[in-house]
């Protein structure tokens, strides 16, 4: 297989990659779970008793659509490295690993809200509250946020270790920018996690987390744009 041939792989493997994280925002972004809640949604937390009495199955359906975000990235990475210039190798090789380590906590999440929390809201008793409050989302204090914003903290560092596999003019410079500003988002929301984990669910936390939906669907649109400019000059090579 020549270079050329292994680049045109790459790229293709990046925009499927870029697309699936745009699906990935849409299903599981604000207006997916805005949709949830007017369908059957849960109130605010007061306890495991009253969210196993308000769950439904619907509750699920945004993790699932947070699945196509995570294997978008999972995809994206790789392709990035392959396409990256060899000075540049090893950083993107770092935001690989560390894009790996994002999917692997992320997915606990996802496990634990469309498996094994609705089991034990399906097969109730008194025992299981604690592990409902540890696992469920709508607990703004539990285990499952820490590792959300620390997982996307992580996956913050990759896409700014990645940035300069794009370039400084046009849709490339904005898919830098952007990636840049997405570590310094990412990283902020775990630190500040860190100090008031139910942060998440205060007002400038709903809000900062509409606006990095906004920044991702944004940074993907960009990557899109970019790796399909460069498919297109790889084509007619």
């Amino acid at each position: 297989m020549t270079y050329s041939e292994k680049a045109s792989g790459a790229l293709r493997a990046g925009i499927a990659g870029a697309v699936l994280t745009v699906i990935g925002i849409i299903l599981s972004g604000p207006l997916a779970l805005i949709i949830v809640n007017l369908v059957h949604g849960q109130p605010s937390w007061q306890g495991a008793q009253a969210f196993v009495q308000n769950y439904h199955p619907i509750q699920t359906a945004p993790f699932f659509g947070g699945i196509a975000l995570v294997l978008g990235y999972v995809v994206l990475m790789p392709a990035l490295y392959h396409v990256a210039p060899e000075r540049k190798k090893t950083r993107v090789l770092a935001a690989t690993v560390l894009t790996g380590a994002f999917a692997t906590l992320i997915f606990f999440n996802y496990i634990n809200q469309t498996t094994f929390v609705p089991v034990l809201a399906r097969n109730y008793r008194p025992e299981y509250d604690v592990l409902i409050s540890a696992f469920s989302f709508s607990n703004p204090n539990s285990l499952c946020w820490a590792i959300e914003m620390w997982g996307y903290g992580l996956l913050g560092l990759a896409t700014w270790l990645a940035a300069p596999v794009f370039g400084a003019t046009g849709v490339e410079k904005s898919a830098r920018v952007l990636m840049v500003a997405n570590g310094i988002f990412s990283i902020a929301g775990a630190l500040i996690v860190s100090f008031e984990l139910s942060w998440v669910f205060t007002p400038a936390g709903l809000l900062s987390y509409a606006a990095w939906n906004v920044l991702v669907l944004a940074l993907s649109i960009c990557i899109i744009g970019a790796l399909k400019r460069r498919q297109r000059y790889q084509e007619a090579l």
